[in-house]
């Protein structure tokens, strides 16, 4: 599975959790595209549930 902003930016908008993590990592590293890297590999490699969003929800 391949990282790509635009769909971590998608479940984003639909995760308060996520969203609540991301806000957490561009006050710590300051980058958007970084945050969204962080958030990905932290939380969409390592748990299931956000994997199968990640590759379900935002496929279009």
């Amino acid at each position: 599975m391949d990282f790509q902003q635009e769909r971590m930016k998608q479940m984003i908008e639909h995760d308060r959790f996520l969203h609540a993590s991301y806000m957490e990592a561009i006050e710590t590293c300051g980058d958007e595209s970084a945050a969204l890297k962080l958030l990905f590999d932290t939380y969409v490699q390592n748990e299931p549930m956000m994997r199968n969003a990640y590759e379900h929800l935002t496929n279009h």
